[in-house]
């Protein structure tokens, strides 16, 4: 499992960079690695744009992560969306609107 993070000089923002799929047995690592961030960090971005597929764990850890990042004033952002991980939030949002999903597609931008 790669995971890679880097921080802002004056950490107030970050950037983690995962380098392999997301299933159970992944998402513990990576929310391990958001939660260890420093508290000065109120933007971090999720860079998946190395990750080609995802199970339901992704949308377990963006709301982890999301609620971590919120619970300290702050954003979550996600980057680098391919094809598989964007049609599964496309899924989620259809499915569970009032979850906002679609927000995490729509931060995600071009590949």
């Amino acid at each position: 499992m790669g995971t890679r993070v880097s921080l802002s000089p004056g950490g107030r923002t970050a950037t983690l960079t995962v380098d392999s799929d997301i299933d159970d047995r992944a998402r513990p690592a990576i929310e391990n690695a958001a939660a260890r961030l420093p508290l000065t960090v109120r933007h971090l971005t999720l860079d998946l744009a190395r990750v080609d597929f995802v199970d339901s764990s992704l949308l377990h850890l963006l709301r982890t992560v999301d609620d971590s990042v919120a619970g300290r004033g702050g954003l979550l952002r996600v980057n680098g969306l391919r094809p598989q991980p964007a049609r599964l939030l496309a899924l989620a949002a259809d499915l569970w609107p009032e979850a906002r999903w679609e927000a995490y597609a729509a931060a995600a931008g071009p590949n």
